[in-house]
Order: structure tokens, then sequence, then C-alpha cells
């Protein structure tokens, strides 16, 4: 498909007017990766901590012609290398009306320039082994780490 001009597609950061949005695309996030209950009883808090200018967790919004398309949520940590955050992109998600337009691609490059603007050391994220489409494009993007993640789930 033909990528939307570039005079169509806004991307920024989260504002308070944009909650219903927010939450419609959040939503759809979640029913797709089947998250459990607790993710969408926690909506409330996670959008009062991607308002409060002091929480580590930043978001984004794509608008197409001024509607919502796509969001980005990433979270600011610190890095025991250098006094530089580390910015994962926690959620990268385009509503499926919106994709192969090169909104995903264009949301990355707008969040690398965020970085490089506020002095990130790099962005990092992760996708499952079965996103093959999305990994067709992070492979022409982004550099694979040569690393393996493990985890103790606690709840």
């Amino acid at each position: 498909m033909n990528r939307i001009e570039a005079a169509a597609v806004e991307i920024r950061r989260l504002e308070e007017n944009d909650r219903v949005a927010w939450e419609d695309l959040w939503q759809e996030n979640l029913d797709h990766f089947a998250a459990p209950d607790r993710a969408r009883a926690d909506m409330p808090v996670i959008w009062q901590r991607l308002m409060d200018q002091a929480a580590p967790l930043l978001g984004w919004l794509v608008l197409v012609q001024g509607q919502a398309a796509g969001l980005a949520h990433v979270i600011l940590r610190q890095h025991s290398f250098s006094t530089a955050k580390i910015a994962i992109l926690e959620d990268l998600w385009i509503a499926p009306l919106a994709r192969r337009h090169g909104l995903a691609e264009r949301l990355v490059e707008r969040l690398v320039r965020e970085g490089r603007a506020q002095g990130w050391r790099r962005i990092e994220w992760e996708t499952g082994d079965e996103n093959l489409i999305a990994q067709r494009l992070y492979d022409r993007i982004a550099t694979l780490d040569p690393v393996k993640r493990y985890r103790v789930d606690l709840d």
C-alpha cells in the first residue's frame, strides 16, 4: 500500500484531551494481544502515569487527517554504563485500518528524533517471534540485539 502523505500525518506527545482516542486505541491493542482483565482495569492508572510529567512513562499519538491511528508508549530508565537514559519502546500500536502506510516507521523515526533531542542513549524494544510483519520493518530500521531475555513472573 502507499504511504500516507506526510502533511496528513501528525505524531505528537499525548495530551489530556486525547484520553478517548488513547482508550480506543489501547483497547484495540489489549484485545489483539488477549491482555488479561487486569490490564483493562489498570487503564485509568496507566493514563494518569502517561499524563504525569514526573513519571518515566511517555506516550505518543499518531494522527492521520486529525484522526487517531496509532500510539506508542516509552519507558525511560537509567543505565549502569551511562548517565544517559535508555528508552524502552514498550508499546507500538497502529490501528488495523491504518496499517501498511508507513505509520509505524514514521512513529519510530519520531521517537529517534525525540531521543536525540533529549540525549537518550538508545531506544530498544522487543517483539514476538511470530510477529513477522513487524520484524520486517524492525530488521530494516534497527539492529537486532544478540541477547536472550529471561523473566520470572511474580503474579
